[in-house]
Formats: structure tokens, C-alpha cells, sequence
């Protein structure tokens, strides 16, 4: 009896390790993947609220909606995937960790993929590349024509932007403001609480047309980043890289047309 008790308390020992296993690589699974995104039906997107013509809020029907180059880019992502797409905005540096919280499944957001990032991402095939600018008032126009004289101005960037990095290496000796939005950077300048901005020219000259009293310089300059890519949390399954990849692929030449034809659109 005790023998026979002692076989029936082991096999119940090992059938519960099992199923804790189980329940433990279900866990797992809630990683990204082509299948549990499929399962959902619906696939969330992180992004910035204001960064044109990339993603801006736009109005339609009377409703607000998400608009641009990178929105179109997650219709085509979801419509591969035969799903649903879900957007969710927030500040640039709230976007990583949302997306390790598995809040979204992936950022598309003209991200580049940094060596830091990639500490805590997965990232897709490069889809853009853009060239930056400084953009000052018209009335400190003449001043900025020598690029010597930025090295002592006060320069806004985004916070965690690839242009932070850019500016804090071309002028060390700048004073850098960090701000939150796109649009706060014009509004820094016209209200003199920076003497200039960075920006990539597609952003600048969206803002300039809202923002007639500010005028972009000839300083141009490539970051040191590869360009704009897809993050995906670390655990992602090979099987969505490769699927997000294949999007890439076939609407990267559409893309570059895609961010001009937005940059007409915003006002």
C-alpha cells in the first residue's frame, strides 16, 4: 500500500510540474507573433501624437483621427496580417516601455533603431531616411548664415530624438533644450526660449508653413542613425520580423513618396 501510494504521489508530483510548464510556456507565447496577433484580431501600434507628415492628428467626419506617412504604414502592416489596427499616442520617451509592457505590439513611429534601443527591441528592415536641418526666426537669419555661430546658441531637439545625439556632437558647446513634441519646438523659437531647432526638412517645412516668421538655414547634416525602422519587443517570433520586413520591402520606394504627399496635406 505504502509503495503503491508512493507511485501515485509521484506521478502527481510530475503530472503538476508538467502542467506548470505548460502554464508557464502559455505565458511565454503572449510574445509577439504572427499567430497571437492573427488571434487577437486587432494589432495596436504605439506612435507619436504630433511629428508630421510621418503621424498628426487630423480631423474626419467630425471625429479626430490619426493621419500620414506612418499611419499608412500600419494599415499596410495590419492588412498584411489580416487584422485590425489599433493606435495608441503618447511622448517619444513613453513608447519603449510600453511596448516591453506589451501594451502594443509594435512602434511605428520613424524610430531608429540606436544601439541603445536595440538593447530593449527588436527592430525591422530600415523603410526611411531623412536630412536635417536648423531652423531660427527670420530676424537672426543673417546671424545663422555662418554655422560657427550655433556653437554657443540654444538649440531644441526632441527628447530621445536621433537629432539630440547629432546636435550634442556638431555643437558641444550649445545649450540644448529637450521638449516633448514637434510642435513645441517652433513655439520655443517664436517664443525666444531657444534661438533655434533641429528637425529632419520634411518636418521643418510643415512647420515653416505654419510658422511664417521662422525660416530654415543651409546647415544640413545626416545623424548617425540608419534611418527609420519598426521596433517589435525583444521576444518577437522570427515569423512577424520577417512579415513586417516583406511590408517593408514592398512599399519602401512608396513610403518616400507617401511623406511628401502628407507634407502637402498638413497646414
Amino acid at each position: 500500500m505504502k509503495h503503491s501510494f508512493l507511485h501515485k504521489f509521484v506521478y502527481i508530483v510530475t503530472l503538476v510540474g508538467a502542467l506548470l510548464l505548460v502554464l508557464s510556456g502559455c505565458g511565454k507565447s503572449n510574445a509577439s507573433s504572427v499567430q497571437n496577433i492573427k488571434k487577437k484580431g486587432t494589432l495596436t501600434v504605439g506612435m507619436i501624437s504630433s511629428n508630421p507628415p510621418y503621424e498628426f492628428q487630423t480631423t474626419k467626419n467630425g471625429k479626430t483621427v490619426m493621419s500620414g506617412s506612418d499611419v499608412r504604414l500600419v494599415k499596410k502592416v495590419a492588412k498584411s496580417l489580416g487584422v485590425k489596427y489599433k493606435i495608441k499616442t503618447m511622448d517619444l520617451d513613453g513608447l519603449l516601455p510600453a511596448m516591453q509592457a506589451h501594451k502594443v505590439d509594435m512602434l511605428i513611429t520613424s524610430m531608429s533603431p540606436t544601439p541603445e534601443r536595440k538593447q530593449g527591441a527588436k527592430f525591422s528592415d530600415v523603410y526611411y531616411k531623412s536630412t536635417n536641418t536648423l531652423v531660427v526666426r527670420k530676424s537672426d537669419a543673417s546671424k545663422y548664415q555662418n554655422a560657427n555661430n550655433f556653437k554657443n546658441a540654444s538649440i531644441a531637439v526632441i527628447n530621445n530624438s536621433t537629432q539630440e545625439p547629432m546636435i550634442q556632437k556638431a555643437f558641444p558647446n550649445a545649450t540644448m533644450k529637450k521638449l516633448g513634441k514637434v510642435t513645441d519646438l517652433a513655439l520655443a523659437v517664436n517664443n525666444g526660449k531657444a534661438d533655434a531647432f533641429s528637425i529632419d526638412i520634411p518636418t521643418a517645412t510643415i512647420l515653416l508653413k505654419q510658422n511664417p516668421n521662422l525660416t530654415m538655414t543651409s546647415w544640413r547634416h545626416h545623424d548617425a542613425s540608419v534611418g527609420a525602422a519598426i521596433a517589435l519587443p525583444k521576444d518577437t517570433n522570427k515569423d512577424l520580423v520577417k512579415a513586417v520586413n516583406k511590408v517593408i520591402a514592398q512599399n519602401k520606394t512608396e513610403y518616400a513618396k507617401w511623406v511628401l504627399e502628407y507634407a502637402k496635406q498638413v497646414k
